[in-house]
């Protein structure tokens, strides 16, 4: 690959540091590269992205920062025809694979194509209230349904392929693909999966019930989520979540509808270590 697209969280890059050592390492080499800060500076948001913003003959976007850098490009570009790959400026960094001190290995498999790809189920989700489509977005973590400044747990019904599955009485209800199978989902006690299988897990956050268990549903599955009446009249404080960033507040009867998504994001990957291996790297 030549054609590079660098998106950089500034708050954890200062003054562009690490964007500007891979700008300086891939135009030395022979490649093109774009620099895209995604930050707001005033707000501390993440800035909307669209395929326009970058070239057209971009192969790939390397995201700077932690996680969420990485899942919100992959998110706002997923009509972009490219392969992500992340440099971890963060905690954790389950997605974000390379290591600020490993960035010229890195660049150089990558520009010499040595590396694979791994191909990540995406969700998405659709808001839908008094029949009418209000809010939509795909994700490549989660869906997290949840009661959010209300002190009172929430009541959902959740539905699968049109049967009711079960009433919960809870903080919330999180949706997760794979990939996000290690991120707030683990978390709440859900099941950590291998990034490349193909599945939804369904966890609920602290339910009122002495058997806490997740489910693991097919990627054919059809699951809805019906929102239970408020305890407080008036005071809707409850909200979904679409990747942690994108935020829509949610009201009594709402009924949320999660699938896989038509497409997919397609992750770069350099290390041949084993993704088993990664885990207890990370958690120990």
């Amino acid at each position: 690959m030549k054609n590079f697209c660098v998106i950089t969280n500034n708050y954890k890059d200062k003054k562009l540091k690490t964007a500007h050592t891979i700008f300086d390492y891939i135009q030395r080499h022979g490649g093109n590269c774009r620099i895209i800060e995604n930050v707001d500076a005033q707000t501390g948001d993440f800035k909307i992205l669209s395929p326009n913003d970058l070239p057209t003959d971009t192969e790939c976007v390397i995201s700077i920062g932690g996680d969420g850098t990485l899942l919100h490009a992959a998110k706002e570009l997923i009509d972009l025809d490219a392969v992500f790959i992340g440099v971890n400026k963060g905690n954790l960094g389950f997605l974000a694979e390379i290591s600020p001190d490993k960035i010229d290995f890195a660049i150089d498999k990558l520009m010499n194509d040595r590396f694979h790809v791994e191909s990540r189920m995406m969700l998405k989700g659709e808001i839908v209230r008094s029949g009418e489509l209000v809010y939509s977005s795909v994700v490549l973590n989660d869906i997290v349904i949840h009661r959010g400044d209300e002190l009172a747990i929430t009541d959902y019904d959740v539905f699968v392929n049109g049967d009711l599955l079960g009433s919960y009485q809870a903080d919330g209800i999180i949706l997760s693909t794979p990939t996000g199978s290690t991120a707030y989902n683990l978390s709440a006690g859900g099941p950590v999966a291998r990034p490349d299988s193909h599945m939804i897990m369904l966890t609920p956050i602290c339910p009122h019930t002495l058997a806490n268990r997740s489910l693991i549903l097919s990627r054919n599955d059809k699951i809805e989520v019906e929102i239970g009446q408020c305890r407080v009249p008036n005071e809707e404080r409850r909200k979904a979540a679409f990747d942690g960033d994108g935020i829509f507040h949610i009201i009594s009867g709402d009924r949320i509808y999660i699938s896989e998504a038509e497409k997919a994001t397609k992750i770069a990957k350099i290390d041949e270590g084993s993704f088993l291996q990664a885990i207890k790297d990370k958690l120990n």
